[in-house]
């Protein structure tokens, strides 16, 4: 997989890991309110009369269906004009007792305590996705340092260890495909001269010349090293230590 679309993937369950967690924290805070409003229903119903009574918070408490709020859950009467946005917790819906009293529930449960009871499994699932994802992503860097600058070539073009281009005009390419192609990655100067210049009585120059072009390139981007056999041949090093593909 190459880096950008690797990337591109990692950041979207990354993305998706967090807003799943976010609706976790949300369902699971609902699901609280709702319990604290339909146990509040419930205790009006079972006691239409004499609702402020004794047992009234511990019917409210028996109605609960989350049993951890039974132990916390306290109920507060209001007139209508007071807004429960002061009431530290959560708050269940106001529910009327007469026309000018209400009703609610509330819990002292902080964000963090209903984020902690939330279900994350789904969301941690999709963080080791991420995780593993983005470790898939970096490998190409942390294969890099650790190997040196490799050379590959693929569909014709001369990749380095990161998958990047090397740049190189179509006389380069060919004689770094005549490189690769010599048993030996060593090529004489005659050799050279004949398959690039077969007109050219004399392309010494030209030669030198373009050796020294390419190796500026290759060695500044790459490993291997093109050495000169006394002007008469030239090698290309380094293939023998690096994981040089000649072809993929």
């Amino acid at each position: 997989m190459k880096r950008t679309p690797a990337l591109l993937v990692t950041l979207l369950f990354a993305v998706s890991a967090i807003w799943t967690a976010v609706n976790d924290y949300q369902m699971q805070r609902r699901q609280i309110v709702d319990d604290l409003t339909q146990a509040l229903c419930l205790t009006m119903a079972d006691q239409p009369e004499d609702w402020l009574s004794a047992d009234t918070i511990r019917t409210y408490r028996q109605h609960l269906r989350l049993t951890y709020l039974r132990d916390s859950a306290v109920l507060t009467l209001c007139i209508k004009e007071d807004d429960k946005a002061s009431a530290r917790g959560i708050s269940g819906e106001r529910v009327n007792i007469r026309p000018d009293i209400s009703a609610y529930g509330n819990v002292g449960l902080s964000a963090l305590e209903i984020w902690w009871m939330a279900d994350h499994r789904l969301s941690f699932l999709l963080s080791l996705i991420t995780f593993v994802l983005m470790a898939i992503s970096l490998r190409p860097i942390t294969k890099e340092k650790n190997m040196g600058k490799a050379l590959s070539l693929s569909d014709g073009h001369f990749l380095d260890a990161g998958g990047r281009e090397l740049h190189l005009t179509p006389m380069q390419r060919q004689l770094m495909e005549m490189f690769l192609s010599s048993p030996s990655h060593e090529l004489s100067k005659e050799e050279i001269c004949e398959a690039l210049w077969p007109r050219k009585d004399d392309a010494s120059d030209t030669l030198y010349a373009l050796i020294s072009r390419l190796k500026g390139v290759v060695e500044s981007q790459t490993s291997l090293r093109i050495t000169s056999e006394r002007g008469r041949a030239y090698r290309l090093t380094g293939l023998e230590t690096e994981e040089t593909v000649a072809s993929r």
